[in-house]
C-alpha cells in the first residue's frame, strides 16, 4: 500500500474505522469458532495433545474431496490463537479453548454456543420482524441447548432451594418448566424422602430431563411429563411448587392468573417459589429480555420492583 493512500484513509478516518471494525470482528469470528470447536468435538478430541490432521479427519470429514475445507477451518482457529498446528498436528492454543474441552465446563459451553447461534439471530432479526409484526416462535429455540447453559445460574438457585427444602420428611414437590432437571436432583438430594414431578412444555427438553432422571437413579422418585402447567387441572397434591427462570415464558398479563392457578396444586401449609432474573442486570440478561419480549406467548423479564 502506497503511503499516499494511507494518509487519504487517515484524513478521511476510514482507516480508524476499519481497524476498529476489524477488531469487533476478530472478537465475533473467535466466539463464533469456539462454539464450533466445542459442538463438533474438536476441543475434546485435542484436550489429551495435538492430533495429526488424518486422524482428526476420521471423525470431521466425511468426503475426501472436503479436505480442504476442513484444513482451511483449522487454519482459521490457528489465525484466531484457539489452535496451534506444529509437527504433531493440531493441538489447543487458547486458555479459553482448553477450558471449554473440559466436560466440567459444559454449561459454558453451551453458553458460548448458545451466544454464536441464538444470539446473533435475536438482535440481527428483531428490526425486521418488529417491522413485519412477525414474533420469534418457542420451536425456534434450541431447547436443549438453553437447558444446558441454563445451568450457570445453578449454584444461586441451589441457595434458595436449601432454603425451602427440608433435609428431612416427605415432599412432594412440583416443579414447573423443570429444564434438564438439574434443581429438581439437587433437592432430591438434599432430602431422601422427597418425590417429585416435573412439568416440561418443550417436549425435547423433557426428553432430556427424563433422561437425566434415570441416569441419576431418580426414576423411583422423579416423574417428568411434557405438558403446559395451564392446561392441567389442579390437584391439591403438592407440598411445593417451584418455577425457576421461566416466569418470562407466559405473557406479563397472564401471570398472575398462572401462579394462581399453580397455587391451586399445594395443599394445606404449601409454598410456592419463583427464581427469575429480571431486567438491567448486564448484556446477557438484556439480550434474554430482548428474546422474551419477542417471542409468540412469552413476555419481557420481570423489573426489580415486581
Amino acid at each position: 500500500m502506497k503511503l499516499r493512500t494511507v494518509l487519504s484513509l487517515l484524513r478521511s478516518g476510514e482507516l480508524g474505522l476499519l481497524l476498529s471494525a476489524t477488531g469487533a470482528m476478530r472478537r465475533h469470528h473467535r466466539l463464533v469458532f469456539l462454539a464450533a470447536g466445542t459442538s463438533s468435538g474438536l476441543f475434546a478430541r485435542l484436550a489429551k495433545g495435538p492430533v495429526p490432521l488424518d486422524r482428526l479427519a476420521d471423525g470431521l470429514l466425511a468426503d475426501p474431496s472436503m479436505r480442504d475445507g476442513l484444513e482451511a477451518w483449522l487454519r482459521v482457529g490457528v489465525g484466531l490463537g484457539e489452535l496451534r498446528a506444529g509437527p504433531s498436528g493440531y493441538g489447543l492454543r487458547g486458555a479459553l479453548a482448553r477450558k471449554l474441552a473440559d466436560p466440567r465446563h459444559d454449561a459454558a459451553a453451551a453458553l458460548v454456543e448458545e451466544t454464536a447461534r441464538l444470539h446473533s439471530v435475536w438482535i440481527l432479526e428483531s428490526p425486521a420482524r418488529l417491522r413485519a409484526g412477525r414474533r420469534f416462535m418457542l420451536g425456534d429455540q434450541d431447547g436443549r441447548l438453553v437447558a444446558r447453559s441454563s445451568r450457570l445460574v445453578e449454584p444461586f438457585v441451589c441457595e434458595v432451594i436449601e432454603d425451602v427444602v427440608p433435609r428431612a420428611g416427605p415432599v412432594r414437590l412440583l416443579e414447573i418448566g423443570c429444564g434438564s432437571a438439574v434443581y429438581i436432583r439437587h433437592a432430591a438430594g438434599r432430602n431422601p424422602e422427597l418425590t417429585a414431578l416435573g412439568l416440561e412444555l418443550q417436549p425435547e427438553v423433557a426428553a432430556l430431563a427424563a433422561e437425566n432422571v434415570s441416569a441419576w437413579g431418580l426414576a423411583r422418585r422423579v416423574a417428568i411429563e411434557a405438558g403446559d402447567v395451564m392446561a392441567r387441572a389442579a390437584e391439591a397434591a403438592f407440598d411445593l411448587a417451584t418455577l425457576h427462570n421461566n416466569i418470562y415464558y407466559f405473557p406479563v398479563e397472564d401471570r398472575m392468573r398462572v401462579l394462581r392457578h399453580v397455587r391451586a396444586f399445594l395443599g394445606p401449609g404449601g409454598r410456592l417459589l419463583l427464581t427469575t432474573l429480571c431486567q438491567g442486570k448486564g448484556v446477557g440478561v438484556d439480550i434474554l429480555d430482548l428474546w422474551a419480549s419477542m417471542t409468540e406467548g412469552c413476555g419481557r423479564l420481570p423489573g426489580r420492583a415486581e
